[in-house]
């Protein structure tokens, strides 16, 4: 169990409005400084340790960052860097060295590179490494859970590529983590799914070409052992999903304390899959109110997007976002935009997205929420890996700190609760 140096706890209460009323953007993109040149992932994640999300977009000739100020303004700063490997498949971010400013890693088609934020937060540093990788979803975790952040590539065309922290310096270490040798690996995932207090990881696999049962498409589920190894699990999981899979995201949808699964697929039908608790998952779509014959999405992401206590499906589906209803059934409503990074980029509790030039903010309604920022005294600095557990007259809902997920762009590292009506949590 990870401890941790302190948590900030941002609460704001509201009037009652209902819960249910369909989410609205606004797009804010005026609010960000202009970019010159082609940028490629966005990321939303606090650069600089004042806990609000900043925007980061990259070009070829460096770093922009939208730095976000109390009342929702930005500040931007270039920051030039002659970009060896430039984010066109991924981007992730994450405090590996502990200075305090948060890195960042870039994946393309050929290379990654971990790029490092110096002592004062003043410049950054592009570390590439040679070898051939194209890379899908980039993650950063505490795979061997001695307190220092590693990083996982997914690799489309052979063995994905673990990265073990030594010392603050990123080292690729096929024994960090002992996966499947073989490509399709689109997108990865840490999540605690057995509630044992490990990081298990989940990747999803997608080969074009590759017949029925070809592994290159066959979803992998690796549970930690928490000795340093991990068992691949999927097939006794019911988690062997093979119908060319993007991406998937584990949340808990029916908050019951353990975390669900939704995934994309694109050759047969999308699955929302619901932990029993006991190490296995059913498929529970028909009747969800969530389309599974709608096809090929790329994205898929989930937050409490209205705030009404129960986490939403926000992907490139037909309907972009699914609104959770409570009771098991989702609603689907049509959105201008269908991917980006997530985060709060004006500090209201309501969460917003960044698509490329384009800032769209959440208009809100008048439920209630918690945000939780972590600092590790003895995990790594970001928290990653924590789980955040509040009480209420809900009952249960639980997060964790991840270091993206969906396929490609990059979300915040602080955790947003809505709480409907409910003007406290228990704890």
């Amino acid at each position: 169990m990870k401890q941790f140096k302190h948590a900030t706890l941002l609460i704001a209460i509201f009037v009652a409005m209902g819960s249910y009323a369909q989410v609205s953007f606004t797009n804010n993109g005026a609010a960000l400084g202009a970019i010159t040149g082609f940028s490629y992932e966005d990321c939303a994640v606090d650069m600089n340790g004042d806990h609000l999300d900043d925007v980061v977009r990259v070009v070829s000739s460096g770093i922009y960052i939208d730095f976000q100020q109390p009342g929702g303004t930005f500040t931007q700063q270039f920051f030039p860097l002659n970009v060896q490997n430039p984010p066109t498949w991924s981007i992730c971010a994450a405090d590996i060295d502990e200075n305090g400013y948060t890195d960042l890693l870039f994946g393309n088609g050929s290379r990654v590179s971990f790029v490092y934020a110096n002592d004062d937060g003043t410049a950054y540093t592009e570390v590439p490494f040679d070898e051939y990788i194209f890379s899908q979803r980039s993650t950063f975790a505490d795979i061997d859970n001695d307190g220092n952040i590693d990083a996982f590539v997914c690799h489309d065309v052979d063995q994905s590529h673990p990265y073990r922290n030594v010392n603050g310096n990123m080292e690729l270490d096929f024994d960090l983590i002992q996966t499947l040798d073989v490509g399709g690996n689109y997108a990865a995932i840490w999540c605690d799914y057995d509630n044992d207090w490990d990081q298990d990881l989940y990747i999803t696999k997608c080969r074009g070409g590759a017949a029925v049962g070809d592994p290159q498409r066959i979803n992998l589920l690796y549970q930690n052992n928490g000795d340093g190894t991990f068992s691949s699990v999927g097939p006794a999981a019911n988690m062997d999903d093979g119908d060319q899979s993007w991406t998937t995201c584990f949340e808990d949808f029916d908050n019951d304390g353990d975390f669900d699964a939704f995934t994309v697929n694109h050759a047969w039908a999308n699955r929302l899959m619901e932990n029993n608790g006991d190490g296995t998952f059913t498929d529970i779509i028909l009747g969800s109110g969530i389309d599974e014959t709608d096809l090929g999405a790329w994205n898929c992401d989930a937050g409490d997007f209205d705030n009404n206590g129960f986490v939403d499906i926000f992907s490139e589906m037909g309907d972009e976002m699914y609104l959770n209803n409570g009771d098991g059934t989702f609603t689907g409503y049509s959105l201008s935009f269908n991917s980006g990074g997530i985060g709060d980029f004006n500090n209201d509790g309501f969460l917003d997205v960044i698509n490329g030039s384009n800032l769209w903010i959440n208009n809100g309604n008048d439920n209630n929420w918690l945000k939780v920022n972590c600092e590790g005294l003895i995990s790594n600095k970001n928290g990653i890996g924590a789980r955040i557990e509040i009480y209420g007259e809900w009952g249960i809902q639980i997060r964790e700190i991840r270091s993206s997920e969906s396929f490609s762009p990059g979300s915040s590292l602080g955790e947003h609760f809505g709480l409907g009506q409910a003007t406290s949590i228990d704890q």
